[in-house]
């Protein structure tokens, strides 16, 4: 049987869970919203508004899971609560995996960061030493840092 105690807390965990996931689906109190974001902006923006998605994807799968997880509690379901904890897991998978996606990003961009720094720094060694050969070098890690950076944003809109 379940407690006066054991319902009003199922109810207020349902509640929560259902207010938070609407705030973060539709960005209520963010003037950064997706919602409030002019149409032109989203367009330029593709892959950070996916990535946005797919955490607020995680994150009400998160929730669904706590919420079935402490109904099968409340019930006594063992179903319910294997579920729910299915959910949690599938959810942990999601951020993962989404970190995995945002350091890949970060590595490439790194690279071409350290790509550009050492081109600079060969090209000033070959200015002070007089050698054209360093500076020309130099200059070929620069574009080729640049190329990076290009790539980078390609598979960033893409």
């Amino acid at each position: 049987m379940i407690s006066l105690q054991q319902a009003r807390k199922f109810l207020l965990t349902i509640s929560m869970a259902f207010l938070l996931s609407t705030a973060i689906t539709f960005g209520f109190a963010s003037e950064n919203s997706w919602a409030a974001t002019p149409l032109t902006l989203r367009m330029s923006q593709p892959h950070t508004q996916i990535a946005a998605m797919n955490r607020a994807k995680a994150v009400t799968k998160n929730i669904e899971g706590k919420a079935q997880e402490m109904i099968g509690n409340i019930t006594g379901d063992p179903k319910d609560q294997v579920m729910g904890k299915a959910k949690q897991v599938e959810s942990q998978a999601r951020h993962a995996a989404e970190d995995v996606k945002d350091s890949m990003r970060l590595k490439e961009r790194a690279k071409a960061v350290t790509k550009n720094v050492e081109g600079k720094g060969q090209e000033a060694v070959g200015k002070i030493t007089g050698s054209p050969k360093d500076q020309m070098m130099g200059k070929a890690k620069q574009v080729e840092s640049q190329a990076r950076h290009a790539a980078e944003d390609v598979k960033a809109k893409g």
